[in-house]
């Protein structure tokens, strides 16, 4: 195969499992979300607004790890149950990396406003220290309410993935 065919092969092969990550992650959040209106969790209505704004950050989170990680990580050698253990650290990594999305979207709120608007940008950071803080508890909100549960469903529809995608692999010589 030519040089540039490889590489064409390769980039499609990193999008496909950044967006196969990025929808598990998904459905997981929005599975979550269904279980939340059928089980009365009890939270609090700022922790409702943002376990509710998660899965967006869910589905970035996803395809990002799934389009840097997965290829970078497995080798075309790599068993079934390599690529278990990875599935399931991904989405381990899909569960911390949720919150600390969420409270940079926070911090960085303001500025963006500003920029998009046409406020100057003097205006957003008179606004600060007071972001941070903010930043803080959506991250502590989300990764209590959020990342516990979504694990319990993540981490073992990753490990099941990650393993059918190896098994699949090993089996088509891909």
């Amino acid at each position: 195969m030519v040089t540039w065919q490889q590489r064409s092969v390769t980039w499609w092969w990193d999008m496909g499992a950044g967006v196969v990550t990025a929808a598990a992650a998904l459905a997981a959040s929005l599975l979550y979300l269904l279980v939340a209106m059928v089980v009365p969790l009890r939270l609090s209505p700022d922790a409702q607004y943002w376990v509710g704004h998660a899965p967006q950050f869910a589905f970035v989170a996803g395809f990002v790890l799934g389009a840097i990680v997965w290829r970078r990580v497995m080798s075309r050698v790599s068993t079934p149950e390599q690529g278990a253990f990875v599935g399931s650290a991904m989405a381990l990594g899909i569960v911390a990396l949720v919150p600390i999305l969420a409270g940079v979207y926070v911090l960085l709120f303001p500025l963006l406003f500003s920029i998009v608007t046409g406020q100057g940008l003097h205006y957003a950071i008179q606004l600060y220290p007071e972001p941070l803080w903010t930043a803080v508890d959506v991250i502590r909100t989300v990764a209590t309410a959020w990342s516990p549960l979504v694990g319990a469903l993540l981490v073992p529809l990753g490990a099941v993935t990650g393993w059918a995608s190896q098994r699949r692999r090993r089996f088509s010589g891909h």
